[in-house]
């Protein structure tokens, strides 16, 4: 009787899970191009991996962010401002937004390697690289390569000195492995991304009160449910998307804006004083923003970011002003 039960409670647990991941999907239709413009799609090592470009002028790739619901949504309030000025290239990382989402074994070098290839052979001119959070990172390890492909830096509450800075040990990757398996894994990676979970994500990630309204939690509901969504996330929650640019930063010859959002809460402030300390004559922007001031304080980060690419352009000295760290 005593097995009989176990098994019936088990059957029952499998059965509310079944139907816990088959709601999670229901309604959830493919992602359209949040942020207009030409589009397309790049074939990479047999993948396809999406792209916008919008605007005329010296070429500027945008790279989104690292967690389990991100994509280049991110950076629909900044492109319009960039691209008065730039053309403004964005895209989708593999495994995420509306790239392909294959069960890949994702790395931080797989990234850097994708977005050297997408800059030479879809960009195809030199261009200033834009990283988010640990896609930060990435974009430092690259620009480090090459300062002529790559004529200047700017990112947004980098990662990769102090902060996801180091290799996966045994319990990140036995997690990894659990929300990669096909039944378990899909469970446990639909909690995670539920919408009252995003919702609290969010709302740690924004500032301003009412930032975070149903459409912003939806946008990003609708990417974290696309097929085959768990397996990049699963890399990042295993530490596998880890990134150590110390001696990147150290290499690094061309100019370099550090953005901050002063009241950033998933990436600690000592990550900032950490790229302080490895690069003492970068320019540091600060805004009253939480972790994604090109998204909160957009009008004022785009036209930072623009004046700093125009000053490397035409060779102009940096300011004192500009070192003040404020904007």
């Amino acid at each position: 009787m005593r097995w009989r039960t176990v098994a019936l409670t088990g059957g029952a647990a499998v059965g509310a899970a079944a139907l816990f991941n088959e709601a999670a999907v229901h309604g959830v239709g493919p992602l359209a191009n949040p942020l207009g413009g030409e589009e397309g799609t790049w074939h990479w090592r047999g993948h396809r991996v999406a792209w916008t470009r919008r605007g005329a002028g010296p070429a500027v790739l945008l790279v989104h962010a690292i967690h389990a619901a991100a994509w280049s949504y991110e950076w629909r309030h900044a492109v319009d401002r960039l691209a008065a000025a730039h053309t403004v290239w964005t895209v989708d990382l593999l495994g995420f937004g509306r790239s392909d989402r294959p069960a890949a074994r994702y790395s931080a070098a797989l990234y850097v390697a994708l977005l050297d290839d997408f800059a030479r052979e879809v960009v195809g001119a030199p261009c200033a690289l834009v990283g988010s959070s640990l896609s930060g990172a990435y974009t430092a390890a690259l620009a480090a390569r090459d300062a002529r492909r790559f004529p200047a830096l700017v990112v947004v509450t980098p990662t990769g000195v102090r902060h996801l800075a180091w290799p996966p040990n045994a319990a990140t990757q036995a997690l990894r492995t659990a929300i990669e398996s096909p039944f378990l894994g899909t469970t446990l990676f639909n909690g995670l991304v539920s919408r009252p979970s995003l919702r609290l994500f969010l709302e740690q990630a924004y500032r301003r009160p009412g930032w975070v309204t149903d459409a912003l939690v939806d946008a990003h509901y609708a990417t974290a449910h696309q097929p085959n969504a768990r397996f990049a996330p699963a890399a990042f929650v295993g530490m596998a998307l880890n990134l150590n640019v110390r001696d990147a930063l150290r290499r690094l010859e061309q100019p370099l804006l550090v953005t901050w959002g002063a009241h950033a809460r998933e990436v600690p402030r000592a990550e900032l004083d950490g790229w302080r300390e490895l690069r003492p004559d970068a320019e540091v922007a600060e805004f009253e923003s939480g972790s994604l001031p090109h998204d909160e304080c957009a009008e004022e980060w785009c036209t930072r970011v623009v004046q700093f690419l125009a000053r490397i352009r035409h060779g102009t000295p940096t300011d004192e002003g500009a070192l003040a760290g404020q904007a």
